[in-house]
Parts: C-alpha cells; sequence; structure tokens
C-alpha cells in the first residue's frame, strides 16, 4: 500500500507540474516581462551560467575560503568566481582571512576553519607562514586547495592556478614580440612573493641572448601607492628605460599614473604588466600599457569546487577511479596535485571585453 500511495503521489505531482508549465507557457506579456527583468537583475549579481548549460544539483556542502588581501582590487574576480561557484554547484562558500597582506593572519583563518569540518578549504601561499595550517587541516581529513601562488612543501592537496613561472616566460617572450630584440629594462614587483619572484624567474630566462639589460627592480609591495611611488622613482632615476615588466597586479597601475604624472606620455617604451585592475584596463585602451597578461583569476575557485564535488560523488557512490584496489587504505586522493590555468593576453584589441562595467556585479 505505501509502494501504491506513493506511485499515486508521484503521478499526481508531474501533473500538477505538467498543469503549472502549460499555464505559465500562456502568460501575458507583461508578466513576461517582469520575469525577463527579474533573470536581468540577478544575472548582474553572479556570473551568467550558459544558456545550454543546467545548474549542479545543490549538494549541501560548505566549503571556506581562508584567504588573504580581501581589499585588493585584484579579488574582485574570486568573489565573481565564489559567486558563480555557489550558483552553479549549489554549495556555500564561507570567506575568512585578513582586508591586509598578513600571512600569520590568514593562518589563522585555516586554524578557525578546521573545527568546522568543512568539505574543504581553499587558501594561497605567498610564503611558507600558513604551511603548518594546511597541513594540520589535510591532516584532520579536509582537502585543501591551494590557489594562485604555492611553494615548495606546501601540503596541500591540489594546486589550482598559474604555472608562475611559465607564466613569466610568456611575459618575457611579450616584451620580445612587442618591444624588440634589445633594450634597457625596469622590473616592478612585489619582492618575495612566491609568484612574483616565479615569473621574474620565467621571463629573465625568455629574455637570455636577447640585448634587454635590466637596469632597475622597484619595489611595489603590492600596494598601489607604493607603486606610483617605486614607478615615478625608476623613471626619475633611469631615463634610460625603454621597456618595463610589471609583476604583481598593482604594478600596472602604478606604471600608468607614474608615466601621466611625469609626463611621459609620448616617451618610446614598452610595457607589459600582468592582472586587470581597472586602472590597468584604462591605460590599455589608452595605449600607454601595451598589454598585461590576466590570470583568469576568476576561475580557482570555481574549479576548486568542481574536482572537490566531483571526487566527493566518486566516494559516495563507492565508485572513485581504480588507481588501487582500495584507494582511501592506499592514501590515494585521485584528483590531480597541479591544475594549471594558462593567462590570458589583454591588449587593445579585447580589453573592452574585460571592463569591469561589461561584467556582472559582485553583491
Amino acid at each position: 500500500m505505501k509502494k501504491l500511495f506513493l506511485w499515486v503521489a508521484t503521478i499526481v505531482l508531474v501533473i500538477a507540474l505538467a498543469l503549472t508549465g502549460a499555464m505559465t507557457g500562456c502568460k501575458s506579456g507583461a508578466a513576461d516581462d517582469t520575469a525577463a527583468a527579474e533573470e536581468s537583475k540577478a544575472a548582474e549579481t553572479v556570473a551568467a551560467v550558459s544558456a545550454d548549460s543546467e545548474v549542479v544539483a545543490a549538494s549541501d556542502r560548505t566549503y571556506y575560503y581562508a584567504g588573504a588581501v580581501w581589499a585588493h582590487p585584484y579579488f574582485l574576480d574570486t568573489l565573481l568566481g565564489i559567486e558563480y561557484a555557489k550558483k552553479f554547484y549549489g554549495v556555500e562558500i564561507v570567506r575568512l582571512g585578513p582586508d591586509d597582506f598578513n600571512m600569520q593572519a590568514m593562518s589563522d583563518a585555516i586554524e578557525q576553519s578546521i573545527p568546522k569540518n568543512p568539505a574543504g578549504i581553499f587558501t594561497s601561499l605567498w610564503d611558507t607562514t600558513p604551511i603548518p595550517s594546511v597541513k594540520k587541516a589535510v591532516e584532520a581529513g579536509i582537502p585543501v586547495a591551494v590557489l594562485y601562488t604555492k611553494v615548495p612543501d606546501h601540503g596541500g592537496t591540489v594546486y589550482i592556478g598559474l604555472d608562475n613561472y611559465q607564466c613569466g616566460i610568456d611575459t618575457g617572450r611579450e616584451l620580445l614580440k612587442r618591444g624588440g630584440n634589445s633594450g634597457k629594462l625596469g622590473i616592478i614587483m612585489n619582492a618575495g612573493a612566491s609568484n612574483t619572484e616565479d615569473k621574474k624567474a620565467g621571463a629573465l630566462k625568455a629574455l637570455e641572448g636577447s640585448g634587454w639589460e635590466v637596469v632597475v627592480q622597484a619595489e611595489d609591495k603590492a600596494d598601489t601607492e607604493t607603486a606610483i611611488e617605486a614607478a615615478k622613482a625608476m623613471f626619475n632615476a633611469h631615463p634610460e628605460i625603454t621597456g618595463v615588466l610589471g609583476l604583481d597586479s598593482s604594478s600596472g597601475t602604478g606604471i600608468g599614473v607614474a608615466i601621466e604624472e611625469l609626463g611621459l606620455e609620448d616617451k618610446e617604451m614598452t610595457i607589459v604588466v600582468h592582472d586587470r585592475e581597472d586602472v590597468t584596463l584604462e591605460y590599455i585602451q589608452k595605449g600607454i600599457i601595451d598589454a598585461t597578461l590576466e590570470a583568469q583569476t576568476a576561475l580557482g575557485p570555481v574549479l576548486a569546487v568542481q574536482l572537490f564535488e566531483e571526487w566527493y560523488k566518486r566516494q559516495e557512490t563507492g565508485s572513485d577511479v581504480p588507481v588501487s584496489a582500495d584507494n582511501k587504505a592506499s592514501n590515494v586522493i585521485s584528483m590531480p596535485a597541479d591544475c594549471y590555468i594558462k593567462a590570458v593576453i589583454i591588449d587593445q584589441s579585447n580589453v573592452e571585453h574585460f571592463l569591469r562595467a561589461n561584467l556582472p556585479k559582485y553583491n
């Protein structure tokens, strides 16, 4: 009888849904306009899912993003990626950590996440400070995705982001393509940060054998005001500079503002920077900056959730990839150790597609 009742109830529900669908299909034009307006408004707050794709069923899992430097414009795209992942995968993502570059505070945020027993933790490693916390989380059975930047022996489950050394090589090649085979080069970067140091090493490797000579390295500490002053000091002290590489998110803005304040707009220089702060893109539009390499930052948290949700699904269904007869007993985590994202080159030919005004808004 119970099975019969459930069967009848199912039929009634299907009929009701069919009738609702039929009625919906007969709405007045005004109702359709209202619905369209509501959909348009929603699309402004989160990244839109393409028309031919479907939202994955909600998993009710909660992830913690223990990050840092949240107040920096670099992370606007991360916030968009977080909103997209929450909507598309039906998960919750709790954001913790400091607004400034404070690695101990970020490590503390990881520690605070562990007792919550989240489905996973996301973080970034600009230096080695948070490594003990990352390893503690993994030992507690919580997978950890290290996003954007890593250090050796980081202890995380998976790294997702640029191959920063390769990105540096791409940066050097971009300078050669746009600025020729020789010149006097200035570099602006956040010295000591693992990602920018790797980018610098890659860029210098790409320039080996060319006629480019590094005459100065300026320090911006991933801070816009510092970047402006560093760039101004660099241009004043080295008027011979014909090329500039900016290797972190603040560099491009600092370089562009310095050039305008010093009246150097007509000086022949090839300038290649990184990331996509709004002001940096404006300087590309103006022709002051030649190009920037954008790390597809919004993709980081989305790929992290995708990898973890897929992994959990395999565990729940008992159909994990047959790497061994018993992956859990064999200490096998069936996901990649490194998931590299290739940087996108933004210049005057495509900059309009990356302008903040043309992207979904983060609420």
